[in-house]
Order: structure tokens, then C-alpha cells, then sequence
């Protein structure tokens, strides 16, 4: 076996580079992005943006006397989410990153590029993504996405072509790349003829979830069409839409698919150490973990966190389907705290680290190393804590952390 210069398998660094971290609304943020970072994965994609979020948030920046990207008048004046993560989030990341921009008007998406090229420094925004592939009802209302694809294909390729003239046409040394991310069409002709016709307009990398929109996330992904893709374009092709979970599962994609990348959504968002080839995950040390990330890089509200926690308590605590007749037994502990996690009352970072340390209180399992010096937790107690007392400051819990690893 070939090892890398820090000892690792050679083998699989060539593996981990051709890994990427999908666009997820409410899921791919930075706080995110730094976990799966610190676990081998160094490609990522932002959560997607709205190409006239991205303008109006420009607009309030010029037309404004901002002292920075942090200014609490410009955060107040933005208004929607996706301008609050635009300068809180994607303005913040120092490594490279790929953002995720969604919309159906040619000249919109020429201004967001323009506005993602003035103010993302060029070393950082290494491709911009214009989103041919979301399923959801949003994406119906706004015609975009997957229902754009599918509804207007010409007007589709009218706003690659901008977007592309658009990056074209501004002045600097290093120009981001310009991808799509397509589902599969009606059939398998008519998704080669789109793609195709995404190549010639500009598309330089080809992102294809090998599901077709109605199929949401339901059912196996079509691998074979996304071979076709990737055998039959001159772009590179990244395939997504697969069930990972462990590394060499990818690798098998890569090599059944001949493709140039995989994507990964969801077995990030389970499992952000997929990459290590552990045999088991705590997931109270990867909540932990993670909320450490959101110590340093706020989300823009707690619906991010929710999100994630979800996620990686999923297989531990969601209560299965009930069946014809049965209920679903809410005095289950599992099932409360699954419940309790969503409750809107449930926002401070405080009330999610005493959250997964109920868990651990109730599971019998071990309390991860930052959690160690929190209060007894119980769920009234979680519910009226709205602050974290002094003595839990950060750097308490970094000392804490690195004891226990040095002991």
C-alpha cells in the first residue's frame, strides 16, 4: 500500500479529492462545511442561493455606509435569509467554495454573478452552480430548478449562456468554473440532448442527482444513465443521488460510473467522519462537535442547527411509520426527544449541547468531553435555559477537550 506524506493510504487521498459536498438549503452552511472539512472533505458546495437575493443584498451593500460585512445595519436591511447567509456565511469562508445559484431570468443571474465576483475574493470562489435540479414545491412557484429543466429548456440554456458571458466578461486573473446541476429527464435521450446543450452554452462541469425530479429522493439511483453522461460529454461529469456508506462505496461509483466526482448529500449530513471508514459514530460527539462549529460560525437561525441534529440523531431516535392502526408511543423517551428537538422555544447553543446531553443521560451513554461540565439536564430545565452560564465559556471547554484527549 502506498502511503502519503502524512502516513495516510495514497490511495484514498486520490479518492477524497474527487469528493464533494452537495448544495443543501439549511445544510451546507459554514459551520458545516468546517466539520466535514477537518474530515478529509476539501471540495463543498453553499447552500443554494436566489439570484435576486444575491442582487438586492448587493444593491443594500453599494447604496450603504457599512463598516463591514458584519455590520448590524447591513444584517437588518437584508432582510431575507438568503442575503443574511450571502454576507454571514459564504463572505466568511476562507477555503474554496462553490456557490449555488438558483433563478430563470438570464439578466438576474448575470447580476449575481457580478455581485458573487466583486465580492468573493477569487482564491476562495473556486466555480459558481446554477441549480437545473430542485424538486421542490419552491421550485414550482419560482420556476426554477428542476421544473425550469423540464418546463422551459430553452429559457434554461438563455440563462447558462449569461451567466457564462457574464464571468466571461470580468476582469480577473482567476475566473470561477461554471457548473449545472441537472435530475434526469422524461428519458434517457432527452437528458443526454439537455446535457448536451448545457456543454454547448457555457456548462463547464455537469452535476446530474441520477433521479428524475417526481422521484424526489425515492427509490435506487439510475447510475447507468449518469455513465452515459460521463462517457459521453467532454465535461467533467459529477454524479450524485447514491447511497454512501463508506468510502468504498464511492469508490465503486467512480469506477461503475466512470464519472469524474461524487456528490454526497444526506450520508454527509448522518455522518460528516464518512470519509474516516469508521465502523461507528457517537452521535453525541458529533452533535457536540458540531455545535462547536457554530460557536465560531453562527447559522443564520436555529432552523440550521434543527436541521443537522435531526440528521445525526435520526437513526437513534425517529419513531418508525405507524401502521394501520397502530400510534406512534409518544411516552417513549426517544420519541419526545426527537420531537423536542424541533420545539421553537429550543434556539441557544446552550439548549442544544443540554439537549444531546439528555440524550446521553437517557441513552446510558457517555457524555462527549465539551459537555462534561454542563448541569444535569432534564427537558423543563432545557426549555427555560436560555443562557449559558460564564463558567462554560469556550476556552473552559477547548482546555477540557484537549485534557482529555492528552489523558
Amino acid at each position: 500500500m502506498q502511503t502519503s506524506a502524512n502516513g495516510g493510504d495514497s490511495s484514498n487521498e486520490i479518492i477524497y479529492n474527487k469528493v464533494i459536498l452537495a448544495p443543501m438549503v439549511r445544510g451546507s452552511e459554514l459551520a458545516f462545511r468546517s466539520l466535514v472539512r477537518r474530515y478529509h472533505v476539501t471540495n463543498c458546495y453553499s447552500p443554494m442561493l436566489r439570484s435576486e437575493e444575491v442582487v438586492r443584498a448587493f444593491q443594500v451593500w453599494q447604496n450603504g455606509n457599512f463598516q463591514n460585512y458584519q455590520d448590524p445595519k447591513l444584517l437588518d436591511e437584508l432582510k431575507h435569509e438568503d442575503g443574511v447567509l450571502f454576507f454571514t456565511d459564504i463572505l466568511r469562508d476562507t477555503e474554496p467554495l462553490t456557490v449555488q445559484l438558483c433563478g430563470c431570468d438570464p439578466n438576474t443571474l448575470s447580476e449575481a454573478i457580478h455581485a458573487l465576483l466583486t465580492l468573493i475574493n477569487p482564491g476562495i470562489l473556486q466555480g459558481v452552480d446554477f441549480n437545473l435540479g430542485c424538486p421542490q414545491k419552491c421550485a414550482s412557484d419560482g420556476c426554477f430548478g428542476g421544473f425550469l429543466a423540464e418546463k422551459k429548456p430553452e429559457l434554461a440554456l438563455e440563462c447558462v449562456a449569461a451567466m457564462k458571458q457574464a464571468m466571461d466578461g470580468f476582469r480577473t486573473d482567476r475566473k470561477p468554473v461554471l457548473s449545472c446541476k441537472i435530475r434526469l429527464l422524461e428519458d434517457q435521450g432527452k437528458t443526454l440532448d439537455f446535457a448536451q446543450a448545457l456543454q454547448d452554452a457555457g456548462c463547464e462541469i455537469l452535476g446530474v442527482h441520477c433521479r428524475k425530479r417526481s422521484d424526489k429522493h425515492n427509490g435506487p439511483a439510475a447510475l447507468k444513465i449518469g455513465k452515459l453522461l460521463a462517457t459521453s460529454l467532454s465535461i467533467p461529469v459529477i454524479i450524485n443521488g447514491m447511497d454512501v456508506a463508506k468510502l468504498q462505496d464511492i469508490k465503486d461509483t467512480l469506477r461503475t460510473t466512470q464519472a469524474h466526482s461524487v456528490m454526497i448529500a444526506r450520508n454527509f449530513l448522518a455522518n460528516p467522519r464518512l470519509l474516516l471508514e469508521t465502523t461507528k459514530e457517537d452521535p453525541a460527539e458529533l452533535g457536540a462537535e458540531y455545535l462547536d462549529c457554530c460557536e465560531e460560525y453562527p447559522p443564520p437561525s436555529a432552523l440550521y442547527i434543527q436541521k443537522h441534529l435531526r440528521w445525526i440523531f435520526r437513526i437513534h431516535l425517529e419513531p418508525a411509520k405507524a401502521k394501520d392502526g397502530d400510534k406512534i408511543d409518544y411516552s417513549d423517551w426517544r420519541v419526545r426527544l426527537w420531537t423536542f428537538m424541533v420545539r421553537p422555544y429550543i434556539t441557544t447553543l446552550y439548549q442544544f449541547r443540554l439537549l444531546i446531553a439528555l440524550y446521553v443521560k437517557l441513552n446510558g451513554s457517555t457524555l462527549p468531553a465539551p459537555l462534561q461540565s454542563l448541569p444535569e439536564p432534564s427537558f423543563k430545565s432545557i426549555r427555560h435555559a436560555t443562557r449559558e452560564p460564564p463558567s462554560r465559556s469556550k476556552d473552559e471547554r477547548d482546555k477540557k477537550r484537549a485534557k482529555t484527549a492528552d489523558g
